[in-house]
């Protein structure tokens, strides 16, 4: 049973009472469906585009996407999207439709295709229902069903097997049309009749990477159909919308099953990446690797923390490696310069789907250092973090620990535990607000001068440095009063040095004029001048 929020049953008696027909379409239709709490609720009716302003009349009305078709209404403080009837939408252009069957038909996939109002129910005309998995009632009913038609009610083993075999994930599939041709067969003429999923992907080349997204984001499957369709239909990504395609790809890599959705579509996605083709199947020849190129990027995606640009850094990181191996007289692979490889190959594609430049900008550094030694010293870490900014160290750890995570089999290796005791150290240290920053100690080269403990900037500025590499080192030592103390002694300390250095000098320059003094002058060490021949 779908029950609707009270907003959007308010919007749709509105309709209802204006004399024109109403339902909910679309995701939020499959969402309802799958026991899920929509966040987008879609109406569409065979009203037109003035008759919806008008029957809205008295509520907050946006008409940011007119020109598609599309009215926001507010319904006690939800946004509900109204649309006539549309045959087709291809950027701001819109063909309007006389029916429901024809809005649905174009939104390419069954599953999408439904429709509901309370007044008429369910509507499916292409199956997408029968698609989708099972609801909980329908389990439970199932499972009734099977106890009962077994002999031995209390075979728990036989009901899981049975269970297995009948409950099919949920199923991507595209929406298709009958097609006629005649051909002659043994000299007659015979209709031959198919049915044809093609246009679902020529009129909006982005569901390519929508039906792979379906499967990053949930437990679904391309059925095996569309999965032809798509492969014969590839060539549309050419003429996509750069903004569609971004917008896909990246839900698909920060889908909950993005690491076996790539793996496994990535016959398909080569072709709007070429560069991952190199790398599939490609043999590291390392001890330090379990799994060909491609297999580790994919498994690095999936363990990546679920941030755009680690994801796609992730993505990116090691398609240098093909360009940039070596295999060395004992069988094994290496890599060096794999990274600046793949950062230029990283933008390369990111300029191609037209990536917005900040997000590139961070890929990129990311790709470029995802390889870059993290120090286990408290010290250093420190050091590092005052380099990088505390947000870049933070993503290239996560980088790191994903690669070394998606490395081996055993995925807690040690270098992924040092990684993780680094990225907790980070933590902490954020937390704590301990000094990793010259700036932050609790006195100044000012405070310095005026105490008089140095004699000018050039000793100030060092004599900071020195206490800052001590703070690092120990960071409760940054108090003011206990670096007032040791800038006091290490004062001392610089005047006894520099009491030693005068007096060590003041020996070598009389020893000097001493040995000047009694050395004989020689008259044949003096030069000769002699008088040019005439």
């Amino acid at each position: 049973m779908i029950i609707l929020p009270e907003q959007v049953t308010k919007a749709i008696d509105v309709l209802e009472k204006s004399g024109y027909d109403a339902y909910i379409v679309g995701e939020c239709v499959r969402e309802l469906l799958l026991g899920s709490d929509p966040q987008d609720y879609d109406i569409v009716t065979n009203a037109g585009i003035n008759d919806i302003l008008f029957a809205f009349r008295d509520y907050r009305i946006s008409d940011e996407g007119m020109k598609r078709g599309e009215i926001l209404v507010t319904v006690v403080g939800m946004i509900i999207q109204i649309s006539p009837y549309r045959r087709e939408v291809v950027g701001n252009r819109v063909i309007y439709a006389e029916d429901l069957e024809t809005d649905l038909f174009r939104r390419g996939f069954t599953m999408n295709a439904m429709a509901y109002s309370p007044r008429s129910g369910l509507i499916d005309p292409f199956g997408g229902r029968a698609s989708l998995r099972p609801s909980p009632e329908a389990i439970e009913e199932e499972e009734k069903e099977e106890i009962a038609e077994l002999k031995v009610p209390e075979d728990p083993d036989e009901l899981t097997r049975r269970k297995g075999v009948t409950r099919l994930p949920a199923r991507v599939i595209a929406i298709g049309e009958n097609q006629t041709r005649s051909v002659k067969e043994n000299g007659k003429t015979v209709t031959e009749t198919w049915y044809d999923m093609s246009r679902c992907f020529t009129s909006d080349p982005s569901r390519i990477l929508q039906a792979i997204r379906y499967c990053s984001e949930g437990e679904y499957v391309i059925e095996d159909k569309t999965r032809d369709a798509i492969r014969a239909n590839v060539s549309c990504f050419e003429y996509a919308e750069k903004g569609k395609l971004f917008s896909e790809l990246s839900r698909i890599v920060m889908g909950k099953y993005a690491a076996r959705v790539l793996e496994q579509y990535s016959d398909i996605l080569k072709f709007l990446l070429p560069e991952i083709e190199p790398c599939i199947g490609f043999d590291q020849h390392s001890v330090h690797h379990d799994f060909d190129v491609w297999t580790h990027i994919c498994k690095s995606v999936g363990y990546a923390v679920p941030e755009l640009p680690v994801r796609f850094a992730m993505l990116f990181h090691d398609l240098g490696k093909p360009d940039c191996c070596a295999i060395d007289s004992r069988g094994r692979g290496h890599f060096k310069g794999h990274g600046e490889r793949g950062r230029l190959i990283a933008e390369r594609i990111m300029r191609r789907l037209e990536f917005p430049a900040a997000l590139s900008e961070e890929i990129s550094w990311l790709v470029f250092y995802h390889d870059k030694e993290i120090p286990e010293s408290r010290a250093d870490l420190k050091r590092l973090l005052d380099a990088l900014g505390a947000e870049d160290l933070r993503k290239l750890i996560q980088c790191e620990i994903a690669d070394s995570r998606a490395k081996k089999l055993d995925t807690e290796t040690p270098d992924v535990q040092r990684l993780r005791a680094d990225a907790a150290a980070l933590r902490e240290i954020l937390d704590t607000g301990e000094c990793y920053n010259i700036r932050q100690l609790a006195i100044t080269q000012r405070e310095l001068m005026e105490r008089r403990l140095v004699t000018n900037e050039q000793e100030a500025e060092q004599l900071i440095n020195a206490l800052f590499d001590m703070v690092l080192d120990k960071p409760s030592f940054n108090n003011k009063l206990m670096l007032l103390d040791m800038a006091e002694k290490s004062k001392q300390r610089l005047e006894e040095i520099r009491a030693e250095r005068e007096r060590i000098a003041a020996e070598k320059r009389a020893a000097q004029a001493l040995k000047h003094k009694k050395t004989p002058v020689n008259r044949r060490n003096e030069p000769v001048y002699t008088r040019k021949k005439q």
